[in-house]
């Protein structure tokens, strides 16, 4: 349950933080404003984020074997 802590640590700094270009905090704020729970939309908002964190490594990596 470490990692958790973690994810939720990073989704703290983005609703704290209000960035309005970031995907992942407009995903959450659109969660938010639907009603769902703390929990929900926090997790849902850690999943997208290492989602798309899991591409761009993912991309970069595959231009490093070309």
């Amino acid at each position: 349950m470490k990692g958790v802590g973690k994810s939720f640590q990073v989704m703290d700094a983005l609703i704290k933080t209000k960035p309005q270009d970031a995907p992942v905090y407009l995903f959450m704020d659109k969660k938010r404003a639907q009603g769902k729970p703390y929990y929900v939309y926090m997790t849902a908002g850690a999943n997208k984020f290492l989602r798309i964190y899991n591409g761009r490594v993912k991309e970069y990596l595959s231009t490093l074997s070309e």
